[in-house]
């Protein structure tokens, strides 16, 4: 059997002039003309000489979705051309201005018994692409599923979460309120009992422990070094924050006073931690509730390194035993929710918490530098741990991924993935770097949002 024929039909020049050469069988659409509706009679079948047609069918609620964008050359009404029922079973409409040769079963070429075999490879053809057609829809049918059945079962979930947070949110209120009162009472009891130190408590409550471990340490030097003192008294001092002045008129005094004052101190940042943890676990709970909250969130002026501060609060315990260092070079202002703020610094703070006490690291060291540059507030939070590993870098902030190692879990359960939202809703950006002894996240922010 000769087989330059099936060569031959391969070859649509070849195929268009022997079949679509008359001049008389042409169709000229404009853009949004019809060709074919679905059921409608066609015996004829289209190549395009020119332009682009689009091929839609309708679901039972009647939207229209694409299946087929056809172009120059390529043929157009095979299946009903070669059915025995002749229709169409889709909506075919000139995507712009085209031109179509056609045959139809009139001809006598179409008769001849070459014609079959000079177009099996493109009734093959037309086979294979409704084979891929009807794939990729499978596809895309099991993917919609899926996503159903996940769009359910986060929505079960929030509404888990929701009834959970309101729980919350009822009992951290109790806690929130009653730290409140106490410290009030507590506020007018000292003022009563204590005038002269009073100051203390107000000063410690306001503020709580502001000064990093190297700090305290250095001036815990200098109290011990100036006025001759031990080293437990000189610490105590320095942690209390007493100034000089102060420290003078203790020593005049015989250091009596010095344990009401470390008391009422105490007493204060205790306070004063006691109301932060509160108002951010119920920023947290609130923002559990509002998961899928399409409503705008009020943003307020807000001092970066104040929620900071807060961070460190909530994070004091596992800083325990870490040297902390804070480089300020800036005081940024920005509009933010500052509970999203003080999320994302405890999530960071925690990682390089949990990495450097997991490893062990000797002379363990945390540092957290802010400064302005570009018109951007950079805030950068350095430890001196093991580092990530270089194949999870670049995959650091992606969803589902997950540092967990040997009960090692960086993150409030909320992922890298989520801090990175939070950056990024206010227009900003977070990077990491990291190399074993050094890794540095960098958050970038806005000075404007």
């Amino acid at each position: 059997m000769d087989k330059s024929w099936f060569q031959k039909s391969r070859d649509v020049g070849w195929l268009k002039s022997k079949y679509f050469n008359d001049d008389a069988k042409r169709i000229y659409l404009k853009k949004g003309e019809v060709l074919l509706r679905p059921n409608s009679y066609n015996d004829k079948l289209y190549l395009i000489c020119k332009g682009v047609l689009k091929g839609y069918i309708e679901d039972e609620h009647g939207e229209l979705f694409e299946i087929f964008n056809s172009s120059n050359d390529m043929f157009v009404g095979v299946y009903s051309f070669f059915s025995s029922e002749h229709k169409s079973y889709s909506t075919v409409v000139a995507a712009e201005d085209t031109v179509l040769g056609y045959i139809d079963h009139s001809q006598a070429a179409v008769a001849s018994p070459d014609f079959a075999q000079h177009f099996l490879p493109v009734v093959v053809n037309e086979i294979y692409l409704r084979q891929l057609l009807a794939g990729q829809m499978s596809l895309e049918r099991q993917a919609a599923m899926k996503k159903l059945a996940e769009t359910e079962k986060m929505s079960t979930l929030g509404q888990l979460a929701a009834g959970i947070a309101h729980e919350l949110n009822n009992a951290i209120g109790v806690v929130h309120r009653n730290t409140e009162l106490l410290a009030q009472s507590l506020k007018e009891y000292f003022e009563l009992k204590e005038p002269g130190l009073f100051s203390f408590f107000t000063k410690s409550l306001e503020r709580g422990q502001r000064h990093s471990s190297s700090f305290i340490r250095e001036r815990r030097k200098e109290i011990e070094q100036k006025y001759k003192l031990s080293a437990r008294i000189a610490k105590q001092l320095a942690k209390a924050n007493v100034e000089n002045e102060q420290i003078e008129q203790l020593l005049k005094s015989g250091l009596h006073e010095f344990k009401p004052i470390q008391f009422l101190i105490d007493t204060g940042v205790s306070l004063h931690d006691m109301n932060v943890a509160s108002t951010q676990a119920a920023h947290v709970v609130k923002s559990v509730r509002e998961l899928g909250n399409t409503q705008k969130i009020t943003l307020v002026e807000t001092d970066i390194n104040e929620t900071i501060r807060e961070a460190l609060s909530l994070t004091k315990n596992m800083l325990l035993g870490i040297k902390l260092s804070i480089v300020t070079e800036v005081e940024g202002k920005l509009l933010a929710n500052p509970g999203d703020l003080v999320q994302v610094w405890v999530n960071l703070i925690k990682n390089a918490c949990e990495s450097l006490k997991h490893e062990k690291t000797q002379q363990p060291e945390i540092e957290i530098k802010t400064w302005e540059e570009n018109k951007t507030y950079n805030v950068c939070i350095t430890d001196n741990g093991p580092g990530i590993s270089a194949d999870l870098l670049p995959r650091i902030f992606q969803p589902n991924v997950t540092t967990k190692v040997d009960g090692l879990s960086f993150g409030l359960g909320l992922g890298l993935s989520i801090l990175k939202k939070i950056v990024e809703s206010y227009q900003g950006a977070v990077s990491v770097s990291s190399q074993p002894g050094r890794t540095s996240f960098i958050v970038q922010l806005p000075k404007k949002i």
